[in-house]
């Protein structure tokens, strides 16, 4: 299985909600010096220290690369997702929702490292 934090509301040009990191760098910047902002900091700061950033998130269409593929966490990867789902509190926590969204498949796969995967949003996926 594997587990996607999102903001509903925005979407991406692949039509897709952003996922967890853009809100809490958001949050962080206008929460700065406070308990919250802090707490969204340190938590960021532990995923900086510990996740890979995907070197793919290319996507091919009509001719051009995009840069749409979406990050999904492992669910094996238990202390990721345990972090994440700190993360994701916090920011609710700071006045934005999040959803969770489980899935068995992902979609084609563009990266894939022990904790997380990149995918190609497949059309079944959009909202």
């Amino acid at each position: 299985m594997f587990v996607r934090f999102t903001a509903p509301g925005a979407v991406t040009r692949a039509r897709v909600a952003p996922g967890l990191f853009g809100p809490a760098y958001w949050l962080v910047w206008s929460l700065r010096d406070t308990p919250a902002g802090l707490a969204i900091r340190r938590e960021i700061d532990w995923f900086e220290d510990r996740l890979p950033v995907p070197n793919r998130f290319g996507v091919r269409a009509k001719g051009r690369t995009w840069s749409d593929g979406i990050c999904w966490f492992r669910d094996h990867a238990r202390e990721m997702v345990a972090h994440a789902f700190t993360l994701a509190a916090l920011i609710e926590d700071g006045g934005i929702p999040i959803d969770r969204l489980w899935t068995r498949d992902p979609g084609q796969i563009l990266y894939r490292d022990p904790y997380q995967v990149v995918a190609k949003p497949e059309r079944t996926m959009l909202r």
